[in-house]
């Protein structure tokens, strides 16, 4: 399993390097019971927003979990946006410091908390949107906060790996489209609590082995990870084992990266006899044990049926 060799020069760089990096941008991390949370509490200055058919000020008499809280004011008006386009898009938009609000790719949630007052009786379907640029590919990123409750604050939770590009996020909007709303409307949206939060440790979100059947001297097995933790303790490689029942075959370290990831491991040195197979992670560790079964068979042209004969894979083809 060359892949899976920890190479200790190799290994031992990639901590010190993530041990720099974790160090100069640490500051500010804080630990909230399982997570590390960053606060990114200039996201809610509204100096550094600048709306369009709405207004944007501190909010005086809500706070977000006790963070720093804007308030966004919206009167819809069919009459008054643009000349080409009087029922209008009420937004505004900021740009993120770098790179003290843009270390996104570390993290597996961008989350803030919002708060809504509406005159009338229900949010439409399309309540208020959220827009994350990438800019550089571009990549914009767009999200619906359809699950906002009146009077209530709610917390958006938006995963990064469903962000495009975040090593280059640079800007962030919110919007409302009129014609979702009547004329006279008047909304009110409390925005606070941004914040940037992962798991506290190293663990698997999830471990899927692609390759479920592979011959016996077939190189590689390809399998799929999804992994969640601080990068200083993810560069110290997951562990990673072979198992045949109770028998182990082999453990070595895989390095792996934050985020989800499909690799192809070698296994041509195990010399792997026909059987089955398991592939675990973190093994004696029952709280992150996560694992995953394949199984070898003697040729490519066969494989073996649940109830443990061998037939030829394209017999009956056809029928």
């Amino acid at each position: 399993m060359r892949t899976m060799l920890a190479i200790g020069a190799l290994a031992a760089a990639a901590v010190s390097w993530c041990a720099e990096a974790e160090a100069k941008g640490a500051k500010g991390i804080v630990r909230e019971g399982k997570s590390e949370v960053l606060y990114l509490d200039g996201l809610a200055d509204p100096k550094r927003w600048a709306p369009a058919e709405c207004t944007v000020e501190v909010s005086k008499t809500l706070k977000a979990s006790g963070r720093p809280t804007m308030h966004l004011h919206i009167p819809v008006d069919h009459f008054a946006g643009e000349k080409a386009y009087p029922v209008g898009w009420p937004r505004m938009y900021m740009n993120l410091k770098r790179p003290a609000e843009t270390g996104w790719t570390k993290f597996e949630r961008f989350e803030f908390m919002v708060h809504a007052k509406m005159s009338r009786d229900k949010p439409p379907k399309q309540v208020v949107n959220v827009q994350i640029h990438c800019p550089r590919k571009p990549r914009v990123f767009y999200r619906n906060l359809s699950e906002i409750r009146l009077g209530e604050w709610v917390r958006i939770s938006i995963p990064i790996r469903e962000i495009k590009n975040t090593e280059e996020v640079a800007r962030l909007g919110i919007n409302i489209s009129e014609r979702d709303y009547k004329h006279g409307d008047k909304l009110d949206f409390c925005f606070g609590a941004f914040r940037l939060v992962r798991s506290a440790e190293f663990k698997l979100l999830g471990l899927k082995v692609r390759s479920k059947v592979v011959y016996r001297g077939q190189p590689k097995l390809k399998v799929a990870f999804d992994v969640a933790g601080p990068p200083l303790k993810i560069a110290r490689g997951l562990p990673l084992t072979v198992r045949q029942g109770k028998r182990v075959i082999r453990t070595e370290t895989l390095p792996v990266k934050t985020g989800l990831q499909t690799m192809q491991i070698e296994i041509d040195e195990l010399k792997l006899e026909p059987g089955d197979y398991t592939l675990v992670a973190f093994d004696g560790d029952p709280e992150r044990r996560r694992s995953g079964t394949f199984r070898v068979v003697e040729t490519p042209w066969e494989e073996r049926s649940e109830k443990g004969e061998v037939r030829n894979k394209n017999e009956g083809a056809g029928k």
